[in-house]
């Protein structure tokens, strides 16, 4: 699946979030009723991947938000193994349905449902508030002996000595697909060494225990500060507002769909009562709405998308996606028509 994360969308989000009514944006009442009895105990905010990553940076700065609006308790947890398979299993068939387990997950759940060998669907989730979106970023050691020559260099020498290359992957998912179309555009053959999510990436980056490593803005931010890392391409059809200059991986490779990126949003499983969803939903869209969390997320290279404002809205994005992402895997052989 393509997810075409542009400069446009990223100012739009923050435009959008800037010209909500004042009232919508700083009201600490929810809109909807809370249910009766409801939450009896501190409600998990479950990420399926390493804590330190893209995905658990965003869950420990929304979970600071959704309680101010919502006045009630979110505990993040961390439930990792199988580069997120086992997170999200749990969820989809495992997961409490009384409304006290909530899901930060991504499009790479899209991925996780193909590879469950159909013991869940991600129809078995309801996903009831989107977060923000971004663009991944390609990352060499600022000390290793790629600093130089950008992406172009790098594959150049991925072509020259196959298989000796060693990149960070995660498997079964758009890192997985993104070598994949830097090898098929390049010629290149890269040494693929796994990872259980896009942060034990970086920090083996940063060791030099890998030549080339994938990260959000977020995960990257304070190793870029520190001169430890070097942006060398960005996904995406449209430069990174956040990291300028560096150029996007179709402008280097000469296609046009190495689009990859994440949309990172909550679910529930599908059983949770409906009250209860509508309750929870209504907290995280107005913790997303919140003026200081969108400048949180900027921060972290990530913007909320306006558009995606309702649980119906959010579902039908979710299902195009999942759409687009059969179609990839058709088309690369993983699977049948």
């Amino acid at each position: 699946m393509t997810i075409d994360i542009t400069r446009r969308h990223l100012i739009a989000g923050v435009a959008g979030a800037a010209a909500l009514p004042l009232a919508a944006r700083a009201q600490s009442r929810l809109p909807v009723p809370k249910p009766a009895g409801f939450p009896r105990e501190p409600i998990e905010m479950t990420v399926v991947y390493p804590a330190g990553g893209g995905m658990d940076i965003t869950a420990r700065v929304v979970q600071r938000f959704v309680e101010k609006h919502s006045g009630e308790r979110f505990l993040v947890n961390n439930r990792t193994g199988g580069a997120g398979l086992v997170g999200h299993t749990w969820l989809a068939t495992q997961a409490p349905t009384d409304g006290h387990a909530v899901g930060v997950i991504a499009n790479l759940v899209i991925s996780d449902a193909a590879r469950s060998q159909g013991r869940w669907t991600i129809n078995d989730l309801d996903h009831i508030a989107h977060l923000n979106a971004e663009p991944l970023n390609l990352c060499v050691n600022a000390e290793g002996q790629y600093r130089s020559g950008g992406l172009r260099g790098l594959l150049d020498a991925a072509r020259a000595r196959p298989g000796t290359i060693r990149v960070a992957n995660v498997v079964g998912g758009y890192y997985e697909y993104l070598i994949e179309q830097l090898e098929q555009a390049s010629g290149s053959r890269f040494l693929k060494v796994p990872f259980q999510g896009g942060g034990p990436g970086i920090t083996a980056l940063l060791g030099n225990n890998v030549d080339l490593a994938f990260g959000f803005f977020g995960e990257i931010s304070g190793h870029l500060a520190a001169n430890r890392i070097v942006p060398v391409a960005v996904t995406g059809r449209q430069p990174s507002p956040f990291l300028q200059g560096v150029p996007t991986v179709n402008s280097v490779i000469g296609r046009d769909d190495a689009n990859w990126g994440v949309s990172r949003w909550i679910a529930v499983p599908r059983a949770v009562p409906a009250d209860r969803k509508a309750w929870l939903a209504a907290a995280f869209r107005a913790a997303v709405a919140d003026p200081e969390l969108v400048e949180e997320f900027r921060k972290l290279g990530a913007m909320p998308d306006p558009a995606l404002d309702t649980p119906e809205k959010l579902n039908a994005a979710v299902q195009q996606m999942a759409e687009a992402e059969r179609a990839y895997l058709i088309a690369s052989g993983r699977a049948q028509r």
